[in-house]
Order: C-alpha cells, then sequence, then structure tokens
C-alpha cells in the first residue's frame, strides 16, 4: 500500500549541519563571545561608578533642581564605600583561617620530604648526607681542636 504522505524524508545526511566556525577549532582560552560580555560588564561598572560619585559627591539641592528627588540617604555613599574593602578583607581572612584549618595549619610543612631525583627515591633529613650521589666530593672540615 503507497504511503500517503507525500513528502520525502530527509536523510541522514541532510540533517547533519555542519559545525559553526568557532566550534571547529578547540581554543584553550574562553568563547569569543565571553569578551563581548565582559567588555559590557566593564562598560557598565565604569558607569555605575560614575553615577555613584556624582551621587555622593552632589550635594542634594543640585540633584532637587535636576528633577532628581528619589535618592537614598547619603548614609549609604559611605556604608557602600566601606562595604565592599571590608567584604573582600573578610573574605581572603575566612578563606585564609578555612585552609589552615583544613589543613593542620603551619604543621603541614613538618612532613616535607627531599626528592633526589626524577625516580622519585625519596631522602630524609637523616639520610641526607649518607645517600648524596654527586660527582662533587664533600669537603670535611680541616680544622681541629689543638689540645
Amino acid at each position: 500500500m503507497p504511503s500517503t504522505n507525500s513528502t520525502p524524508e530527509p536523510s541522514k545526511s541532510a540533517l547533519k549541519q555542519p559545525p559553526l566556525p568557532s566550534e571547529e577549532i578547540h581554543l584553550p582560552g574562553p568563547h569569543p563571545a565571553r569578551g563581548i560580555y565582559g567588555f559590557a560588564l566593564y562598560i557598565v561598572s565604569w558607569c555605575l561608578l560614575v553615577i555613584y560619585v556624582i551621587w555622593a559627591i552632589t550635594p542634594v539641592q543640585v540633584l532637587y533642581r535636576f528633577g532628581i528627588t528619589y535618592i537614598p540617604s547619603k548614609l549609604w555613599a559611605l556604608a557602600i564605600g566601606f562595604f565592599f574593602p571590608t567584604a573582600a578583607f573578610l573574605y581572603v581572612t575566612i578563606i585564609f583561617l578555612i585552609n589552615l584549618w583544613n589543613f593542620g595549619g603551619y604543621r603541614i610543612f613538618d612532613n616535607v620530604e627531599e626528592v633526589e631525583h626524577d625516580f622519585g627515591e625519596r631522602i630524609t633529613p637523616e639520610s641526607s648526607l649518607k645517600t648524596v650521589k654527586s660527582n662533587i666530593p664533600i669537603i670535611k672540615s680541616q680544622s681541629k681542636k689543638q689540645k
């Protein structure tokens, strides 16, 4: 019995579309579109900084004359100015303290072993003088106490 559907089905090769030019080359860096977003974020952050500085410096009466009446208190200009540096300092301090707690403080440097060469033979501080293999001769002290 013939098919009632008169449209032919596309072949599998017709369904597969060629990759975009940016998908063909795998670079270790981020996708180029992220650069556009980064630039836009850069521009927006500078615009917000300029608006913040104008709001913080300009007297309220001047802003009222320009028709800007819905503004927060000038106290927030100081609070925002102190918040971001304080938040950055606290973040670094807390991450440092968490790492000290997780890794046992400065005791992590007590178990340091030296690797003699690339094959992984380890030398401990006690055996380092006995197992040194070098073409340079070990010089012993020539000075002796005279009795």
